[in-house]
C-alpha cells in the first residue's frame, strides 16, 4: 500500500466498521488527494461528518449507538509503538480498552521511526470527537503509593499531550476532543502480587478506553469518577447542557453500581 494512503485507508475501514455496525449505508471513496493524506483532506472530512450525523440522529433518536467496530479496526493498527515518559523508570504497556476488550503493545524509548506509529492512538481518537476519554496510568508495586500516584498521573498526562498533540498535527481542532488523564498507581494490577520483572512490566501500563465503556470497579473507579467529576465544568462546555446532562445519567449511574458492591 502507498505509505501516503495508510492512515486514510485505516480510517476508512474503522469507519466503515462502526457504520456496519450502526446500519449506516457507508461505501468508503476512493481518496484522490495528491501527498500524504491523514485523514483531513475534503473527501474524508465529509465522510467523518457523515458518519458523526448519521451516528448523532440515532442518538436523538433513542437508539443505543455501538462501537463495537472499532475493536476490529485496532488490529489494523498494530503494532503501535512506544511510548516513552520522562522520568527515569521502567517504561510501562500501553493497553487499550474498549467494550471490555483489551489489546497490549509493548512500549519502549521514543525513536524516530516508531513516531508514525503514536498518529494511530490518534487516529482512534479523531473518529470519536465528543466522547469522553479516560486515560489512566498504572504501575507496579514497587514504591509507595504517594510517589505510585504521582508517576501514574504524569504517564497518563504524558499521553493524553501526545495524543492531543498528533490531533493537532493532522489538522483537527483538539478542542473537540475529551480526554482525561488519571493516576491509579498499583491499585487495579493486571497480575495481583507480581514477583519477577515479567509480571511487574505487565502492571506498568497506560490504559486508553471510552469512560461510559469502561469496566473498572472498586476504588479504581471511584477515582475514575472523582477525576471526571473534577472535570464537570470542562464537560459541559465542550459537550453543551444537553449532552452533558446524558453523560452525567451515565456518570451517576456507575457511581451507584459502585456503591452497590
Amino acid at each position: 500500500m502507498d505509505k501516503s494512503k495508510i492512515t486514510c485507508e485505516t480510517l476508512k475501514a474503522i469507519r466503515k466498521q462502526v457504520a456496519d455496525a450502526n446500519g449506516i449505508v457507508y461505501t468508503p471513496a476512493k481518496c484522490d488527494f495528491e501527498g500524504v493524506c491523514a485523514g483531513t483532506c475534503p473527501a474524508c472530512e465529509s465522510e467523518r461528518e457523515y458518519i458523526e450525523n448519521q451516528l448523532s440522529l440515532k442518538r436523538k433518536a433513542g437508539e443505543i449507538v455501538k462501537i463495537a467496530g472499532l475493536v476490529a479496526g485496532l488490529t489494523t493498527l498494530a503494532p503501535l509503538a512506544t511510548v516513552a515518559q520522562e522520568m527515569n523508570s521502567p517504561e510501562p504497556t500501553v493497553q487499550i480498552s474498549l467494550l471490555d476488550e483489551e489489546y497490549f503493545f509493548d512500549f519502549g524509548r521514543i525513536k524516530p521511526e516508531y513516531e508514525e506509529r503514536y498518529d494511530y492512538l490518534a487516529v482512534l481518537v479523531s473518529q470519536m470527537p465528543g466522547e469522553v476519554f479516560i486515560i489512566a496510568g498504572n504501575t507496579d508495586s514497587r514504591g509507595s503509593e504517594t510517589y505510585n500516584l504521582k508517576i501514574s498521573q504524569k504517564r497518563a498526562e504524558y499521553v493524553r499531550n501526545l495524543i492531543l498533540s498528533r490531533l493537532e498535527e493532522k489538522g483537527y481542532n483538539k478542542e473537540d476532543y475529551i480526554i482525561i488523564s488519571v493516576g491509579l498507581a498499583n491499585i487495579a494490577p493486571n497480575i495481583p502480587n507480581a514477583k519477577d520483572e515479567s509480571e511487574h512490566e505487565l502492571n506498568r501500563r497506560v490504559s486508553l478506553f471510552l469512560y461510559k465503556e469502561h469496566s473498572l470497579n472498586g476504588r479504581a473507579a471511584c477515582i475514575v469518577n472523582d477525576k471526571v467529576k473534577e472535570n464537570f465544568s470542562i464537560l459541559e462546555e465542550k459537550l453543551g447542557t444537553t449532552k452533558f446532562n446524558e453523560f452525567k445519567e451515565i456518570w451517576k449511574a456507575k457511581g451507584k453500581n459502585e456503591r452497590k458492591r
